[in-house]
Formats: C-alpha cells, structure tokens, sequence
C-alpha cells in the first residue's frame, strides 16, 4: 500500500499506476493530486525491470 505524504490517504497498488518522468518516479494521490517520489529498489540493469519504493522524505 502507498500512503500519500500530502493528505495521508493510504492508497491500493491497484488503483494508482507508478509513472516516470524527466523528475523521476512517482505516483499521483487520488485524493489531493500530490506527487509521491519513488523510488528504484530493482537491479540496474538495461534488461532488468524496475522495482519502486516510497521514499522515506
């Protein structure tokens, strides 16, 4: 489960979609708009997936 850092909302990896940008990875709060910074937790690799994590900010 995602929590917002804005409002708190505790959010369901199923209803929101990660996203990547030229700001990094993050996640949109249903509830107030707020962009969540993720993090890649994954290997680094060019065939390897990514894995995200909430920041600890």
């Amino acid at each position: 489960m995602w929590r917002c850092r804005n409002c708190g909302l505790g959010i369901m990896f199923s209803v929101v979609d990660p996203e990547i940008d030229e700001a990094g990875c993050f996640f949109m709060c249903p509830g107030c708009d707020y962009r969540n910074k993720l993090i890649n937790v994954g290997p680094y690799g060019d065939d390897d997936p990514i894995s995200v994590a909430q920041a600890d900010d």
